[in-house]
């Protein structure tokens, strides 16, 4: 093993997924699209926190269901 390739190969351990596929497919140029983070309103935060709750009303049902069976 060449001493290039055993320094490359120390670096890719400390780089994170995307990081360490470029290097170890020596892809030098790429564009990264860099993302936002959305913000909901608060009525669509309000509804999933009611589809949340529903969510585990009926869970709890079922396994009442279950234990009654």
């Amino acid at each position: 093993m060449s001493k290039h390739h055993s320094e490359k190969k120390g670096n890719e351990q400390n780089l994170p997924d995307f990081e360490h596929f470029l290097s170890r497919e020596e892809i030098e140029i790429h564009d990264k699209v860099h993302v936002t983070k959305v913000s909901f309103s608060r009525r669509t935060k309000i509804a999933f926190w009611f589809l949340r709750i529903y969510i585990a009303m009926m869970i709890i049902l079922v396994i009442v269901g279950f234990t009654r069976v």
